[in-house]
């Protein structure tokens, strides 16, 4: 199978590597033994790869994507962005367009901080999206000195939406509006000693300009 590396992001141990086949199937490419990808893994945005894989067994919705590398080789790489876009557009990939609110199947919820995320009341068929947003994103630090991305809901009375940022290419300070982006929606966590259920969090993968 033919894949396209379109994102890297940070985890707690190694990096999460996201890719999309030429028939727009997203792919997430742990190892043989299905864990993430080592931080000093040969894969890097835009190049192609053929791979050879299985499917995991016993996947939990939305992290549909999940497959088992066995072997792989490099088949080339994009020279630059425009031809990434292309080459996402070209696929049957759905690229969602438009207000926060329409990504994931319009199941995304909102705490009162304004973080995005699903819970059991309805999931997703999937947990990444290509998202070309209506409104710029505006970088900021939030007080752990993580990045986060503000995006401005509709409703003037609604806090600011904040994306924490995981990808691994440098930030900008603000990512115009009709940017493809990636978004991807974290594993299913809840805090210990909490009675808050278990969700899946809303992140910003990358983007493509």
């Amino acid at each position: 199978m033919k894949v396209l590396i379109v994102s890297k992001t940070h985890m707690n141990t190694g990096v999460c590597v996201g890719g999309i086949t030429p028939k727009g199937r997203f792919v997430r490419l742990l190892d043989s033994f299905g864990h993430n990808q080592p931080n000093d893994c040969p894969f890097k945005i835009k190049e192609v790869y053929e791979i050879t894989f299985k499917e995991k067994q016993s996947l939990t919705p939305p992290h549909t994507e999940d497959i088992l590398v066995e072997n792989f080789k490099l088949l080339g790489r994009l020279k630059d962005h425009i031809r990434m876009i292309d080459s996402i557009t070209n696929t049957n990939a759905s690229i969602c367009k438009g207000n926060i609110d329409n990504l994931f199947d319009k199941s995304l919820k909102f705490t009162t901080h304004g973080k995005g995320y699903i819970n059991s009341s309805k999931v997703p068929q999937q947990s990444v999206s290509f998202w070309i947003a209506d409104k710029d994103l505006i970088k900021y630090i939030d007080s752990d000195g993580k990045v986060r991305y503000k995006y401005q809901p509709d409703d003037p009375w609604s806090p600011e939406i904040q994306i924490k940022y995981v990808g691994l290419q440098p930030t900008e300070d603000t990512i115009p509006k009709g940017t493809l982006l990636r978004v991807s929606l974290a594993r299913w966590w809840a805090p210990d000693n909490t009675e808050i259920e278990k969700r899946c969090y809303l992140q910003l993968s990358g983007w493509y300009k």
